[in-house]
């Protein structure tokens, strides 16, 4: 009751906070009201009055020519093949555009055809609108963002509901836009906050007008971004047809082109999608889709960790790579797609559950990195032997002499040039007479054959590591994974010590059987469990009663943000090996990966860590859902 009361309190506070803003909004007059209202906001949302938003800067950051860099232009690949620009804001501005995008949501409100970009809407919102017609039609706008020149986000910004004044609106205007690729004007750039919302408010003419049409012949119409679909019983959209015509004569007047080759007509007789979706019967993942999570979670379970890493690593490249650098964490990826397939599904459809218990069970090993222990070293995921890390990824390892007189492997995995970092002891042990070598030699070695590939991962990311003996998988197990009531170990830890309490930890996820099943260590660690038991527990029936107690799986697995990391493997693929000095820093290649001990369950410390950063809720920590982000 109490947390239903929090939430609805939650929800009226920001009903009365967005009625504010509107309220407020109206008595704007000069840009210092602007600049006092967006204080204000700041405030609200960082809680701290630091750094005043003023006039001056405003009219600082607007202007191109006085600050030529604040977005950071980079391009990256499309899925269908070209490239795409994006334009990233520095970082003062991208507080302003964010504090500026909360502003304009709370007095904006997009049509209801329109669910991209919108709160409460979302793809399946979009497809829903279009189930189980003989015909649905699907637009492509080419060039959505940049076809939205300065001066058209100037004048709208004037226009109901925003009202802003000349001064305002240019002010506005001048933030949210940037030069184009060919330099000959500012459009809206994509990569900032307030991109999104403003084409949704240029584009009210072109979706009333669409709205228009559909009506006219008996149609249905959604706008998605740039994705405009209609859908209905009759077929109205052959070539040169009257409809065909109209959408395309109303589009062009509005500023905008319709890509043809991503225009298509699909009949009922044929898989309908809109957004991704199936939309055949009812809103639907495609089968490829739940065949693919099925697959990945069978290996998995039959094969160990090693063997589906294989498998999911050239399939997630494919789909993935050409926005995607350094190595996958296949256990968020799948997370994240179990996370999107509840948001179509729905959380009580049979076929979610199954796959997501099956995950859970998996998921009772996770390998912590430093976000989680605070320690400075990398853990070991996985070890592959080098026969079998070349034959699971169709590849071939081969020795040379970096510039900073480091051995280093190449290769070439899923069509990808590879830069493995080998350890120190392993460097000597391969190549005896390593400092005697000139730069991008290259060193044959029989006793490569006898070395391992392992899989790593430091701060969220995962890199690979070449090394002479096989790395045994750290064993370090996460309290929010492990279903064990964290309020009762750490009574435990209050009463008795920290000693007690780690051994009771130990003996909790012995007891659940949460050691690896592919691992050669786990049969000794059940064994020793085995024969503990045979001598008795030394905790009571009633501590292991408030341990077993299982808590909810917190499922909404995301990617962790890792914008301030060193992405080590990118920095690994770089091969610019002026870079490597930061590999050394970041990663302490100075310390042997096997000298230095794995996390251990046995040891005080690991325990104490998790604990200590946990505050007692570990099991309560909020994690956001990733269906707010593109699967």
């Amino acid at each position: 009751m109490q947390t239903l009361f929090s939430k609805t309190l939650n929800k009226i506070t920001v009903i009365m906070e967005k009625s504010e803003i509107q309220h407020r909004v109206k008595s704007i007059k000069s840009l210092e009201d602007f600049a006092r209202l967006l204080n204000d906001i700041k405030t609200d949302e960082f809680g701290t009055t630091k750094y005043q938003v003023s006039e001056s800067q405003l009219r600082h950051f607007s202007i191109v020519k006085i600050v030529p860099n604040r977005y950071k232009t980079f391009q990256i690949r499309k899925k269908s093949g070209g490239l795409r620009e994006i334009n990233a804001p520095c970082y003062q501005l991208s507080i302003l555009l964010y504090l500026i995008n909360i502003l304009l949501k709370a007095i904006y409100t997009p049509k209801s055809c329109v669910t991209g970009f919108a709160e409460g809407r979302s793809i399946v919102m979009n497809a829903s609108m279009h189930t189980g017609h003989h015909y649905v039609f699907n637009i492509d706008l080419e060039n959505f963002f940049p076809s939205i020149p300065q001066a058209r986000v100037w004048a709208r910004l004037q226009l109901d509901p925003f009202n802003f004044s000349t001064e305002v609106a240019s002010v506005v205007a001048g933030l949210c836009c940037h030069t184009n690729a060919e330099g000959t004007q500012n459009v809206l750039p994509q990569g900032a906050a307030t991109s999104p919302l403003l084409t949704n408010a240029i584009c009210d003419k072109l979706d009333r007008r669409m709205l228009g049409v559909a009506r006219k012949f008996g149609l249905h119409y959604s706008r998605y971004a740039d994705d405009m679909t209609f859908s209905s019983m009759h077929n109205v959209y052959q070539e040169d047809s009257e409809f065909r015509n109209e959408i395309k004569r109303i589009i062009e007047e509005q500023g905008f082109k319709m890509n043809d080759k991503k225009t298509r007509l699909l009949r009922d007789g044929q898989r309908q999608e809109v957004t991704g979706l199936t939309v055949n019967e009812n809103v639907n993942l495609t089968k490829k889709y739940v065949r693919d999570l099925r697959c990945i979670l069978h290996i998995w379970e039959k094969e160990g960790y090693g063997k589906a890493y294989a498998y999911f690593y050239p399939f997630y490249k494919k789909e993935k790579g050409y926005i995607k650098k350094g190595e996958p964490i296949m256990e968020n990826v799948i997370g994240g797609k179990l996370n999107y397939m509840r948001m179509v599904k729905g959380e009580g459809n049979a076929a979610y559950k199954k796959l997501l218990n099956r995950f859970n069970k998996l998921q009772q090993i996770v390998f912590v990195d430093n976000e989680t222990d605070k320690g400075n070293s990398y853990i070991y995921v996985h070890s592959y032997a080098m026969k079998d890390f070349e034959e699971n990824f169709h590849t071939s390892i081969t020795l040379e002499v970096s510039s900073k007189q480091k051995l280093i492997g190449k290769c070439q995995i899923a069509g990808i040039d590879k830069v493995l970092p080998v350890s120190q002891s392993t460097q000597l042990h391969l190549c005896p007479n390593l400092t005697e070598l000139e730069p991008e030699t290259v060193v044959k070695s029989d006793l490569l054959k006898q070395c391992f590939v392992t899989l790593c991962r430091a701060k969220g990311k995962n890199f690979w590591l070449i090394t002479k003996s096989e790395m045994n998988r750290s064993r370090c197990l996460s309290v929010l994974n492990a279903n064990i009531d964290v309020d009762a170990l750490l009574d435990i830890w209050e009463k008795d010590g920290i000693e007690r309490a780690a051994k009771v930890f130990k003996e909790f996820v012995l007891s659940k059987e949460a050691t690896p099943s592919d691992s050669s260590s786990a049969k000794k660690d059940k064994k020793e469990y085995k024969s503990s038991n045979k001598r008795g527990r030394e905790w009571t029936e009633k501590e292991l009663v408030a341990l077993t107690d299982d808590l909810p799986f917190i499922d909404e697995s995301i990617e962790p943000d890792l914008n301030n990391l060193v992405d080590i493997g990118e920095v690994l693929e770089d091969k610019n090996e002026s870079s490597y000095p930061e590999i050394e820093i970041k990663a302490e290649w100075l310390k042997d990966p096997e000298e230095q001990s794995s996390p251990n369950l046995d040891g005080i410390r690991d325990i104490h860590n998790i604990l200590k950063d946990s505050d007692g809720d570990a099991t309560n920590s909020s994690v956001k859902d990733e269906s707010t982000s593109n699967p």
